[in-house]
């Protein structure tokens, strides 16, 4: 019997074996069901977390690559400069040595002094780069 506001009304229905059955049976699985949405539900979760974390790694692996080439290119900008300074290390000792020639002849002691400053020099120079 099923009661409303104004008037109290019955209503009538059967249920069959079957439907009876499909009842129960469903009323069984609700558990079973909830229990798996909520392992989907947490299963989803987890790999929305993996996935963020994959890509703040993926990110930083991104950073670290662009780090290490602008590292390269600055390596590569210190090489070529060294290799310029030693260029111009190659012409003062040229330089050196032909005004060594043309100076007045001195004694060998004299002349070895200067080769081995201008050695000292080249030495030092291409040391600090």
């Amino acid at each position: 019997m099923i009661c409303g506001n104004a008037f109290p009304q019955s209503v009538r229905f059967s249920l069959d074996l079957p439907d009876l059955k499909e009842w129960d049976r469903q009323t069984q699985e609700y558990p079973l069901i909830k229990k798996l949405v909520d392992s989907q539900a947490t299963t989803i979760s987890e790999l929305e977390k993996s996935l963020a974390i994959a890509q703040k790694e993926r990110d930083l692996e991104k950073r670290e690559n662009e780090l290490n080439l602008r590292i390269i290119e600055i390596k590569d900008k210190e090489i070529a400069a060294i290799n310029r300074n030693f260029d111009q290390m190659k012409e003062v000792a040229d330089r050196s040595l032909k005004l060594v020639e043309v100076s007045k002849p001195k004694s060998n002691w004299e002349l070895l002094g200067g080769f081995g400053l201008v050695a000292i020099i080249v030495t030092v120079i291409a040391a600090a780069f």
